[in-house]
C-alpha cells in the first residue's frame, strides 16, 4: 500500500465516515490508509462528538510557527506517541514527517494549536497585552474582566 499523506481533509473525513457507523477496515480500504491510522483518529480525546466546543487561542505566542504542518497531523501524531506503541521513525512513516518532527511533538516544541481567535460578545475587548484585573487581580485578556463576572452571578445565584 503506498503511504498516503495525513492531511485534515483526511482526517475530517475518517471522522465523518466514524460519525456514520462504518467499521475501521472499510474505512481504511475506502481512504487508502491504515486501519491503525484510523483506529487513531477514531480513539481521539479531541475529536469531535458532534458538539461544537468554543476554541480559544491568543494569535500572539504560537508554539508551533514551523509552517507545513498542520493542527490535525501534530494532535495524531501526539494520539501516537500516548498510545506508546510505535516508536519515533514508525510515527514519522505513518504522518509522513521527518523523525525529527515527531521528536518535537513528543518534547512539546510542536504544538497543535490555531491562530483563530474568539469573537468577543457584544461590549466585550481582547486587550493587546493580558493585565491585572483592578478589582479582583485576576490576569486578564478580555474586558470586563470575566472572572469578577462570575463571582457576581455566583453572589447572585
Amino acid at each position: 500500500m503506498e503511504r498516503k499523506e495525513i492531511t485534515s481533509s483526511l482526517v475530517a473525513e475518517v471522522e465523518r465516515l466514524l460519525a456514520g457507523k462504518n467499521d475501521v477496515p472499510a474505512i481504511a480500504d475506502r481512504l487508502g490508509i491504515t486501519p491503525y491510522i484510523v483506529e487513531v483518529i477514531a480513539n481521539d480525546e479531541h475529536r469531535p462528538t458532534g458538539r461544537s466546543k468554543a476554541h480559544c487561542s491568543s494569535s500572539r505566542r504560537i508554539p508551533n510557527t514551523k509552517s507545513g504542518i498542520n493542527a490535525s497531523t501534530i494532535r495524531m501524531i501526539q494520539r501516537m506517541l500516548a498510545a506508546g506503541i510505535l516508536n519515533h521513525k514508525a510515527i514519522a512513516r505513518e504522518a509522513g514527517v521527518s523523525p525529527n518532527v515527531v521528536s518535537d511533538v513528543a518534547s512539546g516544541k510542536r504544538k497543535a494549536v490555531t491562530s483563530k481567535r474568539l469573537h468577543p460578545a457584544n461590549g466585550e475587548e481582547f486587550l493587546p497585552e493580558p493585565i491585572r484585573c483592578r478589582e479582583c487581580g485576576a490576569l486578564i485578556s478580555i474586558v470586563p474582566c470575566q472572572a469578577c463576572r462570575a463571582r457576581l452571578a455566583k453572589n447572585f445565584a
